[in-house]
């Protein structure tokens, strides 16, 4: 991981925790200067400040200490620079205001300047007395550290809202983006329409229901001994949780409970929000650092023997002129440049899918069979292999890869099978492409499968066969099925692989 990523990786760390830390705020002034104390501290914004809507202006709340004595004063909602933010919503990042006439009015001290909205009321403003002060990853991070105060300053007026009146809490929460609801004696008293969509439970299903129901049966008893020491010690922990949904799906939620009074009896108010596409997205960064250090591992290690192969018979070519070392030298080089593209293709394939449509699932696997080397072997191609829905280029290279891999590892004259799941004998036993923290899940009936007849894949080595830079051939790069693995996960389908009917290789792709 180069430094920039570990020092944006850093920041982002640190950002989180001051979330947590607005958590605890009890006004949303403790919040706005939480945020500009971050912005000076973390993201090194030499003068910064936050300001919020009120009455048609934008009244400042917080700013930096390096602010200059003279300040600056409310302006209108919809003036200068900050009020294209507040109206629009839109974030700017101005490199040099004096080339720029959208970023007046501004104080002649500053160059640069950064500005993004605070949700729908506010503006948060970063400037610099140099030029090209701030980049694009200077604005991502004001960006989220914004979205942090937006969230708090939301569940702070939520809240606020709550003890005013049950009506009134009725009316807001009853459009809130958060799952908020009420329990007592560890059962639901009140819900609102996101707690059903959420756990898929209607509002009459969850009155009166335990709410460990819900919770995931692993993190039950670590719920209960949470709701025991709120009891006990009056706290208002910020955690996270598992639930099962109605349908048996494993969704994440971070919640925010504290005590509260219902009804005259106590009670906890919790909010909780799907945090789960946010766990996939880090899973995803992660997953992308790890092939960073393997692609690394490639070229320093795999790409660095035929380099030094091919400076080696250069050597001796100039010194004996001999042309069996130019060969030799041709040779490492060719294998330079395939170690290469594969690297580049593993790396485009970790990327999402964008754009998918119906394909004909027999004319990709032609096409594949035309473009890899097969030598002497056969193919063998199922009737009625029907459409698909994927990225035809993609699905492409995900053949090539397994017919290479089945012609390389397999005698002359290896027949290779293609056809859907519901043909031959499928996989008893596999290893799917699974993320290790979400629970085993059902492979799937929906997909195809490519089988041989070769030498097949000993049951120890199938666990490790998607590994980048796993491989049993000599000349072989460790990357095609690696190739195979992300395109796969790209598409949001599993994989896996077993001894097909013949004795040989069997690679099973569910896609449904």
């Amino acid at each position: 991981m180069s430094e920039q990523l570990r020092e944006e990786k850093r920041k982002i760390e640190e950002l989180h925790e001051v979330a947590s830390e607005m958590e605890a705020c009890k006004s949303k002034a403790e919040v706005y200067r939480l945020a500009v104390d971050a912005a000076e501290g973390i993201l090194e914004f030499d003068i910064c400040g936050i300001d919020m809507e009120e009455d048609g202006y934008l009244v400042p709340k917080a700013s930096s200490s390096e602010m200059p004595n003279d300040g600056y004063e409310a302006l209108e909602a919809d003036e200068g620079l900050a009020g294209r933010t507040f109206q629009n919503g839109e974030s700017f990042l101005i490199p040099d205001v004096r080339t720029m006439s959208e970023a007046e009015p501004v104080q002649e001290q500053y160059r640069s300047i950064l500005s993004v909205p605070v949700g729908d009321c506010g503006v948060f403003q970063a400037g610099s007395r140099e030029a090209m002060a701030f980049d694009e990853d200077d604005l991502e991070l004001a960006e989220l550290l914004m979205s942090h105060v937006t969230e708090v300053i939301s569940r702070i007026d939520s809240q606020s809202a709550l003890r005013e009146s049950e009506e009134k809490y009725r009316t807001l929460v009853e459009g809130s983006h958060d799952a908020i609801f009420i329990h007592s004696d560890e059962r639901f008293r009140f819900v609102n329409d996101r707690v059903s969509e959420l756990t898929g439970y209607d509002e009459d299903e969850l009155l009166g229901m335990p709410v460990s129901k819900v919770v995931h049966e692993d993190d039950r008893d670590r719920v209960s001994e949470l709701i025991e020491r709120r009891e006990r010690e009056g706290e208002t922990p910020h955690y996270q949780l598992r639930i099962r949904t109605k349908d048996g799906d494993v969704r994440y939620v971070e919640l925010s409970v504290q005590s509260i009074s219902y009804d005259g009896e106590q009670a906890h108010l919790g909010s909780a929000r799907d945090v789960t596409e946010r766990r996939r997205r880090k899973q995803k960064v992660e997953r992308q650092n790890e092939r960073l250090k393997e692609f690394a591992s490639v070229v320093s290690h795999d790409l660095r023997n035929p380099l030094n192969v091919a400076q080696g018979h250069l050597e001796l070519a100039r010194e004996t002129d001999e042309r069996r070392h130019f060969e030799k030298t041709g040779s490492a080089l060719g294998r330079m440049e395939s170690l290469i593209e594969d690297l580049l293709t593993l790396a485009r394939q970790g990327q999402d899918v964008r754009e998918t449509e119906p394909i004909d699932l027999e004319s990709v696997v032609r096409r594949a069979w035309a473009t890899v080397s097969t030598g002497t072997a056969t193919l063998d191609v199922d009737d009625g292999l029907g459409e698909i829905e994927a990225d035809d280029g993609r699905l492409q290279e995900l053949f090539e890869n397994l017919f290479r891999n089945a012609v390389e590892h397999a005698d002359d004259g290896v027949t290779l099978s293609v056809g859907t799941l519901d043909g031959g004998t499928p996989c008893e036993e596999s290893s799917p492409n699974l993320d290790a923290e979400d629970p085993p899940a059902a492979f799937g009936t929906n997909g195809f499968y490519v089988a041989d007849d070769g030498p097949g894949i000993p049951e120890s080595e199938r666990e490790k066969v998607f590994e980048h830079g796993h491989t049993t051939a000599d000349d072989g790069s460790g990357l095609g099925l690696a190739i195979v693995s992300s395109i796969v996960d790209a598409h949001g389908w599993n994989v896996r692989v077993c001894e097909s009917e013949s004795g040989g290789a069997r690679f099973e792709v569910a896609t449904a």
